[in-house]
């Protein structure tokens, strides 16, 4: 009987899965409403960067300015400073600007939303639009959050995947 129980046990959790994120998608007004309001922030993060054949890690220093972006000092493996806080990273630093301050003008015009929570930890993605220029490079966005944001996901069309997790108090 005990045999019986384990095997029914193993089915169900074997055809158990957790929601998929593109399930649901959402209009701007609905994640405008649902996502907590972000402050400018300092923390720590890790990235882990999967390519076919090897993965890379780092980690460091992590600035969120809300007015003009943000900020990776990495420490490990090699220093180094990259801010998307100028124009010279404008469509990167269009996006993070645009989540923080809710202005979603510029997300609209090239990605699909997708939102959902569950017990309080939301997930957001952006899918790029056909004819959006995101669309020749990218997959998606997914980022997930509860008070901050946690975790963000880049998935690029070459299959490499890049998740960067944020450490903040």
């Amino acid at each position: 009987m005990f045999k019986y129980l384990i095997i029914f046990v193993l089915l169900i959790l074997g055809t158990y899965s957790l929601a998929d994120i593109f399930d649901y998608p959402a209009d701007t007004q609905t994640v405008v409403e649902s996502l907590p309001q972000f402050n400018s922030i300092s923390c720590k993060f890790t990235q882990e960067k999967v390519f076919p054949q090897r993965t890379l890690q780092s980690g460091g220093n992590f600035h969120f300015i809300k007015e003009k972006g943000v900020i990776f000092e990495t420490l490990y493996p090699v220093k180094t400073t990259t801010s998307y806080t100028s124009s010279g990273n404008k469509q990167i630093n269009e996006i993070i600007t645009s989540i923080a301050n809710k202005n979603y003008s510029v997300i609209n015009k090239n990605f699909n939303l997708f939102y959902h929570n569950e017990n309080g930890i939301w997930t957001v993605a952006l899918q790029p639009k056909a004819k959006s220029p995101a669309a020749q490079q990218l997959k998606n966005i997914i980022i997930t959050g509860e008070k901050n944001i946690n975790q963000i996901n880049i998935n690029p069309l070459n299959g490499t995947n890049t998740k960067i997790k944020f450490y903040c108090d």
